[in-house]
């Protein structure tokens, strides 16, 4: 799963990246953003500042049945692969929260899911990711970079009714195994666009993104304890943890 992120560079430097227009919004940077809080996130329409804890349209808080759309036409050899349920990750939120995940393995299939992916799909900038280590009864924090320590766009869906998004995850990459069997989906930049594109419906095309990224490209680091607890947001949070 993906529980805790980063976005500290300025919205500018985001609006940048990601070639958006000028930010219709102030949002200060942020070195812990947890479940539940307000963040930047690109959309077709440029970006918008939406709840961590995605909310589905027909929902009326909770998250039973809904209508379904489907994504796949009849015999497409993709439908089984992507489609199977999965048991929902054992730290998911409670319902009331909304899901702040959504995984990829599920996601052409879950009625709470399947209608965003078909025509709501955004990018969560980050700059960075937590994860947790469990051993001995402990989890210890590891902080999740790229090499270069620049901007990434991870997968996400995302409610306008809501005003609410969910992070995309699928089965970690080796050097996130090392810590964790999940992490976000981030997209390689050449895909974004297609990413965005409300127009762009193939489902063949799309489900093959929600990969795990190359490791070679990213970085990790223990970082303190103090990221456990999401009222602390500093700098702190980024600084590898003395040995």
């Amino acid at each position: 799963m993906c529980g805790r992120y980063s976005q500290t560079l300025d919205l500018a430097e985001v609006v940048k990246r990601f070639g958006l227009k000028q930010s219709p919004f102030a949002c200060k940077p942020s070195y812990n953003i947890p479940p539940g809080a307000q963040a930047p996130v690109v959309c077709a329409g440029g970006l918008k500042l939406m709840k961590w804890g995605f909310v589905p349209a027909w929902s009326s808080g909770g998250f039973g049945g809904g209508a379904s759309l489907p994504l796949f036409s009849a015999g497409n050899t993709l439908e089984k692969k992507f489609s199977e349920e999965t048991t929902p990750d054992t730290a998911a939120p409670q319902e009331r929260e909304g899901f702040i995940n959504a995984r990829a393995e599920g996601i052409a299939s879950r009625p709470a899911f399947r209608s965003a992916f078909y025509r709501t799909r955004c990018i969560i900038p980050a700059d960075g990711f937590y994860e947790w280590q469990s051993s001995a009864g402990v989890k210890s924090p590891y902080r999740f970079e790229m090499r270069d320590k620049g901007l990434f766009g991870m997968a996400g869906i995302y409610e306008e009714k809501s005003a609410t998004f969910a992070i995309i995850t699928t089965a970690a990459s080796a050097l996130v195994r090392t810590v964790h069997h999940r992490m976000p989906v981030i997209l390689e930049p050449r895909h974004e666009a297609m990413w965005l594109d409300p127009k762009f419906r193939d489902s063949e095309t799309l489900l093959p993104l929600l990969r795990a990224y190359d490791s070679a490209k990213m970085h990790v680091y223990r970082v303190s304890d103090i990221v456990n607890d999401p009222k602390n947001d500093s700098p702190d949070c980024l600084k590898p943890l003395d040995k």
